[in-house]
This record gives structure tokens, C-alpha cells and sequence, in this order.
């Protein structure tokens, strides 16, 4: 009886190991799964899903730039953009203040390329309540959306 037992011990013991070990890789391979994906932006996404993730980054990028912060602002270009153009750089051709809001009218996304068109509400030092029209250009890659640099 007592080999009965302790073995039945040693195999719950081991039972309890191996699901344990399941179910951490399974929590890594989900983690490290999401990571490598980023949870992001994919040419298999439908065009209204990969327009609402372009809009997020693109109110996140001008929330930047209106709050004054080109730092963060310039973290929104894409990789090539930032090859071409150093902060310094960004930061003596983007203004620092002045933004006031913005809004966006329409996202038209394709696979690797999204347009978006936004009105800009701005202020002189001279003039108030300025707005403009514009229209930007989004790259989707690394499962993410990046801003083009155009200047």
C-alpha cells in the first residue's frame, strides 16, 4: 500500500508539472505571439477596422503636435521618414504652438497605404481661427501605421 500510494503521489505531482508547463507556454506563445504581430495593423484586416486604427494613430500624432510635443510627434514617422529626416531637423520645420484641433473627414486605406484627409484649425500670431485642408499619407507596415513624411 504505501508503494501504492507514494506512486500515485509521484504521478499527480507529475500531472500537476506538466499542466502547469501547458499552460505557461501556452500564456507565452500567446504573449510572444502578440508581440512579434504586435496585435497590429494586417493586410487581412477589413478596410473599415484598418481605417479606425489609422485614425487612432493619426489623433495621436496631432494630440502631440497640438499639445506642443514634437518629441513624441516625430515617433509617429515612419522608419524611412525618420532615415530622411533627423529630429532636429522635424522639430526647425514643425511649428511648436499654434494647432488648435483637428478633424478628421475621411481615412481611405488599401492594403499598405491609407490617405487621410483632416481639417487643421490653427492661429497666426496675427490671426485667429485659421483652418486648412490636408491630406496625409499613412504606410501600414510592421503590423503598424506610420506617418510619411512630406516636405
Amino acid at each position: 500500500m504505501i508503494k501504492f500510494g507514494s506512486g500515485w503521489r509521484r504521478r499527480r505531482v507529475l500531472d500537476s508539472r506538466i499542466l502547469l508547463w501547458a499552460v505557461v507556454s501556452i500564456a507565452l506563445a500567446a504573449v510572444f505571439g502578440c508581440a512579434a504581430t504586435g496585435g497590429g495593423i494586417t493586410a487581412n484586416m477589413s478596410p473599415e477596422a484598418r481605417a479606425a486604427a489609422v485614425t487612432e494613430r493619426v489623433n495621436g500624432r496631432w494630440a502631440a503636435l497640438i499639445k506642443g510635443d514634437r518629441d513624441a510627434a516625430y515617433l509617429f514617422l515612419s522608419p524611412a521618414s525618420r532615415e530622411a529626416v533627423t529630429l532636429a531637423q522635424f522639430k526647425s520645420k514643425t511649428r511648436e504652438t499654434g494647432f488648435r484641433e483637428v478633424r478628421i473627414e475621411n481615412v481611405e486605406c488599401e492594403p499598405e497605404v491609407c490617405k487621410v484627409r483632416l481639417f487643421l484649425s490653427f492661429e497666426h500670431r496675427q490671426i485667429k481661427g485659421l483652418g486648412t485642408p490636408l491630406e496625409e499619407r499613412w504606410v501600414i507596415s510592421q503590423g503598424q501605421a506610420w506617418y510619411v513624411w512630406q516636405q
